[in-house]
């Protein structure tokens, strides 16, 4: 055991130090963002008023779905805080989590720094022993910044514990969801498998975590996402939610561990199988040879997104009987104002479910165009560079694959919610001209963070780090713009914030042309860009 571990405080220091700028940006990011909500949550939900106007709508389905199902009763601005807050937080919790676990384990194996490092007089397992370290040390770190942010924001009814509470509770989550993508990264012999494999896992569980809230709150105690809505913070202060995500998170921890002391550096339990001898003739250019490099992810980004269109759709007829179900209504109202009332929570349902959607379907987009930059570094395409192709050509490859994976991985999420929806609703189906609608105002926004990735990988490819700052922003100004009552302004520095919420209003064909156009005019330059600086 002490030759394990020999060298360990020496790679967690220099894990450390070669981390501190990424880990300090991220920590501010998320610690400023929490905190910066927290303070001002007391002025937009202060009076009973302003509490009673958002408590219906967090009750819809629609909302539960995104922030989940909370048995809390909405009292004071700390309980809206805590019911709006908790979800979103541990999605960027999880985002984060799997980025550094696969980065700093298989990672360093794809680049060979773990077998150079091994040459030397270092532990085998000191490295996977740095690397849970540093994990645990970032998800401490944010926790304790989220309750101290929370516990001084001045909101009515915020105690110490409750404050506590949800910021180890989300540290807690993060570092659970940390230990999957370790395990995945010994599991996978390359880390973009890995990644894949962990947003897959988590992708299964917010699906079921929503079902179950929307269907029966009771069995999202099943879902390990879900624990994070179970801590009733400044009420009954659960702490069990907590000590499971760490007990499951040391268990996920030990399986890694054993999986890491019984393979080789740089292989993994799963490998990726070896391609035919001779290539395809489809194979003849660059653009091909994306598309067939990145099948799998291509692939499994489609069918996951159909997955989760088919599970939102699942629930359209729980969603269209909300008004039918009540006899007052129909009472009040006529069967068949009501039956109309209930057509209009659905369209508002998917205007809300079709943009959360259109930002998922960016996640494949930004990373397919990113990896121009990436596979530059890596050296896999000086062979390419060797042959008679502009860059053009080569900058198209990785552009069209972008398109292609965006814009399919949206429509198949559509689909689905349509296929689904209309499977289920027993009356008042949505026509598939509503969803051609749908797709026709909101697919642009993917485009638009596609040119902004392929503009900052043309002109400045160190910097392509903003264009998921970019959709990062327009998926917290979705998610929560209107909750948190943001300015219409400052929701509208996003394509998201122009799709006029379709179906429910009718599709604004300015709009649409004005994103396109931007997304043309950012390709052309990004694409000049490359063709003029220099590779590295």
């Amino acid at each position: 055991m002490k030759n394990n571990t020999k060298g360990y405080l020496f790679l967690n220091r220099l894990n450390l130090r070669r981390d501190r700028f990424n880990i300090l940006i991220w920590a501010l990011a998320l610690a400023g963002l929490m905190a910066g909500v927290a303070f001002k949550f007391e002025g937009i939900y202060g009076t009973p008023q302003s509490i009673a106007s958002i408590q219906a709508t967090l009750h819809s389905p629609a909302m539960k779905a995104l922030f989940g199902s909370f048995d809390t009763a909405l009292n004071r601005s700390s309980d809206v805080f805590a019911t709006e807050m908790l979800i979103f937080m541990a999605i960027v919790m999880i985002a984060m989590n799997i980025y550094f676990a696969v980065r700093i384990t298989r990672g360093e194996e794809d680049k060979g720094l773990t077998e150079l490092i091994s040459a030397h007089a270092i532990g085998r397992g000191a490295n996977f022993y740095a690397a849970t370290t540093e994990l645990i040390l970032i998800n401490l770190t944010l926790g304790i910044l989220y309750s101290v942010g929370i516990q001084f924001s001045g909101m009515a009814g915020v105690t110490a514990q409750g404050s506590w509470l949800i910021g180890l509770g989300l540290g807690a989550m993060g570092l659970l969801f940390g230990m999957i993508g370790m395990l995945m990264a010994q599991l996978f012999d390359n880390s973009r498998s890995a990644t894949i494999m962990s947003y897959f896992i988590f992708g299964i569980m917010y699906v079921a975590r929503m079902y179950t809230d929307i269907k029966n709150p009771d069995q999202t105690w099943w879902v390990p996402l879900g624990w994070i809505e179970k801590i009733d913070a400044f009420h009954g202060n659960n702490w069990l939610p907590v000590l499971l995500m760490l007990l499951l998170s040391v268990v996920l921890w030990g399986l890694a561990l054993l999986y890491n002391r019984t393979r080789d550096i740089g292989s993994g339990l799963i490998t990726v199988q070896f391609g035919k001898q001779r290539a395809s003739w489809l194979l003849r250019g660059p653009i091909t040879l994306v598309e067939r490099l990145q099948r799998h992810s291509t692939i499994i980004w489609i069918v996951a997104l159909f997955i989760l269109g088919t599970t939102y759709g699942s629930i359209f007829d729980t969603i269209g009987n909300i008004l039918k179900t009540n006899p007052t209504m129909q009472q009040v109202f006529g069967k068949a104002a009501v039956q109309s009332a209930n057509h209009q929570i659905l369209l508002n349902f998917v205007s809300v479910i079709s943009v959360v959607m259109a930002a998922l379907a960016s996640l494949p987009a930004l990373i397919a165009v990113n990896k121009l930059r990436g596979d530059n570094n890596r050296g896999y395409l000086e062979s390419v560079y060797a042959k008679a192709l502009s860059r053009t050509h080569i900058f198209s490859g990785y552009l069209l694959n972008s398109i292609v994976v965006g814009i399919v991985s949206f429509a198949a999420s559509l689909l689905g919610l349509y296929l689904a929806g209309n499977a289920v609703l027993t009356h008042g189906d949505l026509s598939l001209n509503t969803y051609v609608h749908t797709f026709v105002a909101v697919a642009p926004t993917i485009t638009i963070a596609i040119g902004v990735a392929a503009l900052l990988n043309g002109l400045a490819p160190r910097l392509n780090w903003i264009s998921w700052v970019y959709l990062g922003y327009g998926f917290f100004a979705s998610y929560l713009g209107k909750l948190i009552k943001m300015p219409d302004w400052s929701t509208k520095l996003n394509g998201l914030g122009w799709t006029n919420e379709v179906p429910l209003h009718s599709v604004n064909y300015t709009n649409v042309s004005v994103m396109l156009l931007i997304t043309l005019g950012l390709i052309i330059i990004g694409a000049w860009g490359y063709r003029r600086r220099d590779l590295d």
